[in-house]
């Protein structure tokens, strides 16, 4: 005979067993209900009147035959000739061949033109070409070549107080 404990075994077994056969072959049954949903679905559909147009999808721009817009060049004003901005100067290293280039980058300044450096702690000067406008991190109003920055500071030196001309 079978003890307390088997028993409970063997009933809590045939309850899963009950449980969980049928809902398996319930699962497994997605495809015969999908069918039912999708003849369901198209019968829907067939017995929509044909008369009627299908809207026009919502996320797609109208077709009205315009062309892109050209691209617009917009004038800016050239800087003051003379202007002199105090600030402080880092380094940087640009990669590449510079080709004879002593580069710098301010926002202050036009791309290529040249601009005077005057470190304010010992006087030393240099002129570098501007190559690039973007905005500079650190506060700094230019970053100089590190080979061009050796002119007028050490690189220990660095920020500088400098006053930059152009």
């Amino acid at each position: 005979m079978l003890t307390f404990t088997e028993r409970r075994r063997l009933v809590v077994a045939a309850v899963i067993t009950l449980i969980a056969v049928p809902a398996l072959l319930l699962s497994g049954n997605d495809s015969s209900s999908s069918t039912n949903t999708t003849s369901t679905l198209a019968t829907a559909i067939s017995v929509a009147p044909s008369d009627s147009e299908p809207a026009e999808p919502a996320f797609l721009p109208e077709n009205n035959g315009s062309r892109a817009p050209e691209i617009i060049t917009v004038n800016v004003p050239a800087p003051q000739t003379g202007s002199n901005v105090n600030g402080s100067a880092s380094f940087i290293r640009w990669r590449g061949d510079l080709l004879g280039l002593q580069p710098c980058a301010t926002p202050h300044a036009l791309i290529g033109a040249i601009i005077t450096v005057t470190n304010l702690n010992n006087g030393r000067k240099l002129e570098c070409n501007n190559v690039s406008i973007q905005s500079l991190p650190g506060g700094n109003i230019i970053l100089i070549h590190t080979d061009v920055f050796l002119e007028i500071a050490d690189l220990i030196d660095a920020p500088i107080p400098v006053q930059i001309s152009f």
